[in-house]
């Protein structure tokens, strides 16, 4: 096992540990839903973030790292690794992330 991928996968893990804690602020802060359309917040990239879209914005920003950062452990994984277990685990950790994604957009 390369010492890159086994990094790299950590960061992944501690980002999405990160994610967790950020949708717990959102629940306990009852800021779900505060922004009303998705992809975008208020039509915009970056809208202001006051009040519960601070929360809600921030969370959507950190799921936004987390799924680039599943992305690129997916591809990293499929030149680094030989384990071809490995290499399906990385695939389906990204299907399992985009299907998080598009359903926490279709509630909104």
């Amino acid at each position: 096992m390369s010492k890159g991928v086994h990094r790299f996968a950590l960061l992944v893990a501690c980002a999405t540990f990160f994610l967790i804690i950020a949708g717990a602020n959102v629940t306990s802060h009852d800021a779900g839903l505060a922004v009303p359309d998705w992809p975008l917040s208020f039509g915009k990239f970056f809208p202001q973030m006051v009040g519960n879209v601070f929360w809600e914005h921030g969370h959507r920003l950190i799921a936004a790292t987390v799924g680039l950062l599943t992305i690129a452990l997916a591809i990293y994984l499929q030149i680094r690794e030989r384990r071809s277990w490995v290499k399906r685990l990385g695939w389906l950790a990204l299907a399992g992330v985009v299907a998080q994604g598009l359903l926490g957009g279709l509630t909104v």
